[in-house]
């Protein structure tokens, strides 16, 4: 059978008693390239960026770690740059003649036409069950998945004929429970794509495409009292997205500004909600209390529950800014001098962010401490 074509028989029962005979009629199905459902890795503000428009591969979406991930969107949940805890999914027409229809394991998920949930532009179910989808002439169609329910939990989305009751593609969402939030050097700001010399928002590129929710941010949005918008979003995603456990880390004064966000949550977390700070990264953390800043960050996070530290040491070609040792750090007992090691032993503060050691020191430990 050619791969682009099945044939499904659908009974037709003639009137008369159960002896009458059977007439099967044909109906041609035509599979579409990728299947059904297409989902999407999350929004930040207005679209993607400072992320790609990325999606999750087919084969991991029903993966219960690497799959689609999404917000709670919670009734007083802020966005000030606009909507974005929705997921994209693009639903391909891959039937004709037949009525397909969009099956949901609970109420947790609402999907809407519109990424902004403008009135009238939700889908209606009725026992999970959607009306119809009407495509129209259009090969394919947009939708916009809302977690609207408790979590963290898992939920699913299928796609499905209606009369003869065939699934055709489906999705599992995990609602997020975790943050991670990666904070570049002094004059770094996040692009798309990154920069290959902005080790920092490599590693959290990486950790987008794993599944994980991350805030790549300007160091410079948390003040040297450790307010402003990353703070903001950080209290927000605790207290109106079931966030419980952050991920901080930063390279120079991205590595200051780890120290004082650290700081201002655990001094204000009475009044915050309940959350852990599971991991910290320094790479030759320099202190932020001003741009021209050039004091080492030798501050462990406060509530950091595990601290990584890399750092090399300075020298006349990097103007001899550098980090240092900082107390209770992995590699025990604080931190990693990279210049003791064959990769690093060249290493000045504009590059030792870069190396791919360094970089996959941070990837492995994160990756064992937090969930998504």
């Amino acid at each position: 059978m050619s791969p682009n074509l099945l044939v499904l028989c659908a009974p037709l029962i003639t009137s008369g008693a159960p002896a009458d005979p059977v007439r099967v009629v044909p109906v041609r199905v035509v599979v579409a390239a990728p299947q059904g459902l297409t989902v999407f890795r999350p929004q930040h503000g207005a679209g993607y960026a400072p992320f790609a428009r990325l999606r999750v591969p087919e084969e991991l979406e029903e993966d219960v770690l690497h799959g689609p991930g999404i917000r709670v969107n919670g009734p007083r949940e802020l966005d000030p740059r606009g909507e974005d805890d929705l997921v994209e999914v693009v639903i391909q027409r891959t039937l004709e003649g037949v009525n397909v229809v969009l099956e949901r394991s609970g109420p947790q998920l609402c999907v809407w036409s519109t990424r902004e949930r403008r009135a009238g532009t939700e889908l209606l179910f009725d026992d999970d069950l959607s009306e119809p989808l009407e495509f129209g002439r259009a090969a394919s169609m947009t939708l916009w998945v809302e977690w609207c329910g408790p979590a963290p939990a898992f939920a699913t989305l299928a796609l499905r004929t209606l009369e003869s009751d065939m699934r055709i593609d489906r999705v599992l969402f995990h609602s997020f429970s975790s943050l991670v939030v990666a904070l570049g050097g002094e004059g770094q700001s996040p692009r798309v794509p990154p920069d290959d010399d902005q080790g920092t928002f490599l590693v959290a590129q990486d950790l987008y495409e794993l599944g994980y929710d991350v805030l790549m941010s300007d160091e410079d949005a948390v003040r040297a009292d450790g307010s402003g918008s990353v703070y903001d979003e950080v209290v927000n995603a605790i207290q109106h997205r079931s966030v419980s456990k952050l991920a901080i880390f930063g390279y120079s004064h991205g590595a200051g500004s780890t120290h004082d966000l650290c700081d201002r949550l655990d001094a204000l977390r009475g009044g915050i909600g309940t959350f852990e700070i599971a991991f910290t990264s320094y790479v030759d953390g320099i202190e932020n209390d001003s741009d021209i800043d050039l004091d080492k960050e030798r501050r462990h996070p406060p509530a950091s529950a595990f601290h990584v530290n890399q750092y090399q040491r300075g020298s006349i070609f990097d103007l001899f800014l550098d980090g240092g040792p900082v107390p209770d750090s992995v590699p025990p007992p604080t931190g990693l001098d990279v210049q003791t090691r064959l990769f690093g032993l060249f290493a000045t503060h504009f590059v030792v962010d870069d190396y791919e050691e360094v970089r996959d020191f941070i990837l492995s430990n994160l990756q064992a401490r937090m969930s998504r």
